[in-house]
């Protein structure tokens, strides 16, 4: 029997109907690290920096089969992890750093991955990695520079979502995997798509969730007003890694991932919560992520244009028709309204399906058991 319950998932909350899912869970996962570009080849990046070495911190579950042709590569949103799944065992949670641990033990799609569920390790070898720039043990501002002996900083170089892409293509290097079925959302799905553009040779399949092909203007003001929230702190400015400014900053995001609709259906009768709520986020975002990693990823999403150097984005997205691929769109999404999504799906010859939720562009990581049901019907 369905039941209604509050779930959380590190930032993202909601009061939803939940049929019933199988118990069964995946051993507590192991994260790991593996150096990319070692010292002697170094990483440079798109807009010209350097990095003398990079590493990404990953998970994965289950095996890659004997075709080596059942690997799901999942790219995480701008604040979200390499811990897609299971749950931290105690000896696990301990020897993580202290912002990994504030971010949680459970995995941020744990619903989505393990028996019997769409991303079963018994089926699929999953693999997630926390993106360059971030900092949840990839390298990122919080990293130490070879060169120096000190953390990086404000001197981290610019990124691009082509060099996101770029690392975690790497990884699958690293790993022994050649092709793979990649899926994203949000940040996660402009990688997905820089990715198959950039690799169309080792995509089999490739999902877009609630992600536009282009970073448009309604989506930077968005990033700029809360990089300007950061960037003005005092506290910043004295070399502060989570200053008072990004507690407004994530309220600021909050607002764009969430949908009016969810907040009348929560708050209609006490509003004042919501605004508790937004206050609520923003300190618990000062305990799990650090500023100069912010900043970073929010600036690669700017960067994000698959048409750039490409002809155009129409002559880009028609280079995935020969590749199946699958675009999700969100009813109520302030961010990526559904029609920017739906029109890049036309223009790449994808399917194109859509999820109905009162709660916005976070539905992607609160409407699972949706994502499941449309993940089933193309993933096979």
């Amino acid at each position: 029997m369905s039941e209604i319950a509050l779930e959380a998932w590190g930032d993202h909350e909601a009061l939803i109907l939940k049929p019933p899912r199988s118990p069964l869970s995946i051993p507590p996962p192991k994260p790991r690290t593996a150096v990319l570009f070692p010292r002697r080849e170094g990483f440079y990046t798109e807009l010209g920096g350097f990095l003398p070495e990079v590493r990404l911190r990953f998970e994965a579950y289950g095996g890659l089969s004997r075709k080596r042709d059942n690997a799901v590569l999942v790219f995480h949103a701008l604040t979200g992890s390499a811990h897609l799944a299971g749950v931290y065992d105690e000896a696990t949670f301990q020897s993580l750093s202290p912002l990994e641990q504030a971010f949680g033990r459970e995995g941020w799609w744990d619903s989505l991955v393990g028996p019997g569920r769409i991303l079963d390790p018994a089926l699929y070898y999953v693999i997630a990695a926390n993106h360059l720039g971030s900092c949840y043990g990839s390298t990122g501002p919080l990293s130490l520079d070879p060169r120096t002996g000190k953390p990086y900083g404000k001197d981290f170089p610019p990124l691009t979502i082509r060099d996101l892409a770029r690392a975690q293509a790497r990884l699958l290097d690293h790993l022994g995997v050649e092709k793979v079925t990649v899926i994203g959302g949000s940040l996660g799905g402009m990688v997905a798509l820089e990715f198959a553009l950039m690799y169309p040779e080792r995509v089999k399949k490739l999902v877009v969730l609630a992600a536009p092909p282009r970073h448009g203007p309604w989506a930077r003001a968005f990033n700029h007003l809360s990089r300007q929230a950061i960037l003005l702190d005092p506290e910043y400015q004295k070399g502060h890694p989570a200053p008072k400014g990004m507690a407004l900053a994530r309220g600021i995001a909050m607002m764009s991932y969430r949908a009016p609709e969810g907040f009348a259906a929560r708050w209609q009768e006490a509003p004042e919560l919501g605004e508790a709520y937004l206050d609520y986020q923003g300190e618990k975002f000062l305990r799990r992520f650090h500023a100069e990693s912010y900043l970073v990823l929010s600036r690669a999403m700017d960067t994000h244009d698959v048409g750039r150097g490409r002809g155009g984005l129409e002559a880009a997205l028609k280079r995935l028709r020969d590749l199946p691929a699958l675009f999700v769109g969100i009813d109520t999404d302030l961010l990526y309204p559904a029609w920017e999504v739906r029109e890049a799906a036309r223009l790449a010859g994808a399917r194109y399906r859509e999820i109905k939720s009162p709660h916005g562009h976070d539905a992607f990581l609160i409407e699972t058991d949706q994502v499941e049901e449309i993940l089933e019907a193309f993933l096979p």
